[in-house]
């Protein structure tokens, strides 16, 4: 098979990285986890929000609203089956070719992606003042090994959790083990290897936002964020082999 010639690891950006008290003991990032900022420019983010916002949003979950580009499939707990086609013949989202033409060849630029035809989905979300979403492992099932999320207008953290870790008590005694990421406008996050298996990954509904110098940014009346995901809806949906897949970006950070 071809090789995958990945960013070169300088391309790469270090992100501004918050520690619980008792994250698994170090403060490192989960293996696998990369990100680059300012991925696209202010001009080709307008063009961006300018194409996904040329459709209605969904409003089907309660919690944000959303549009699908490729195959469609929502991940989400609600007893709902026509939500779920899972497949080539299910239900088509908008064209990959309503957005612009070079954000795919430019994220497949990067190595995390094999090829093009890797990425058959992209999910736009809509984050409003209150949104969130749970603490959550992409569907193993559904999904290909590797995740990439663009991040535009406003910024926002999230947060990664070992997936064995309890979730928080009824008494919101903050367990620790966790590691908060500043997402920040333009941004490309990633997800793949350990980061992308053993750990949860979700936003809080928090209203404050800390940002890299500190300072707190309030998620105000007129906050909005709009995110776009990049993933492999697999075909077969067949369970993928618990192998170690190495992951085409290493971004191994230590936070000092």
């Amino acid at each position: 098979s071809n090789s995958v010639f990945a960013m070169p690891r300088a391309a790469w950006s270090t992100p501004y990285v918050s520690y619980g008290s008792n994250f698994q003991g170090a403060q490192r990032l989960p293996q696998g986890v990369c990100y680059k900022r300012e991925f696209v420019t202010p001009l080709e983010e307008a063009e961006l929000v300018k194409a996904v916002d040329a459709e209605p949003w969904l409003g089907t979950l309660r919690s944000r609203a959303q549009q699908f580009f490729g195959l469609v499939y929502f991940q989400t707990n609600h007893d709902m089956p026509s939500l779920q086609p899972g497949s080539e013949t299910g239900q088509r989202g908008r064209s990959l070719g309503d957005l612009p033409h070079w954000l795919l060849p430019r994220v497949v630029d990067t190595g995390v992606f094999s090829e093009l035809e890797e990425i058959n989905q992209v999910a736009a979300n809509e984050y409003l003042q209150g949104s969130g979403i749970g603490a959550h492992v992409e569907d193993p099932v559904s999904f290909g090994a590797n995740l990439a999320t663009l991040s535009l207008l406003s910024p926002v953290e999230i947060t990664l959790t070992p997936v064995e870790q309890p979730h928080q008590g009824d008494g919101g005694i903050d367990h620790g083990n966790w590691v908060k990421i500043l997402l920040e406008p333009r941004s490309l996050f990633i997800l793949q290897d350990d980061s992308r298996y053993k750990f949860t990954h979700g936003i809080r509904r928090s209203k404050l936002v800390t940002l890299s110098d500190g300072t707190r940014f309030k998620r105000g009346p007129d906050y909005r964020r709009i995110s776009l995901t990049f993933r492999e809806l697999l075909e077969s949906r067949r369970k993928l082999l618990d192998e170690h897949v190495i992951p085409r970006c290493n971004n191994a950070v230590e936070k000092t």
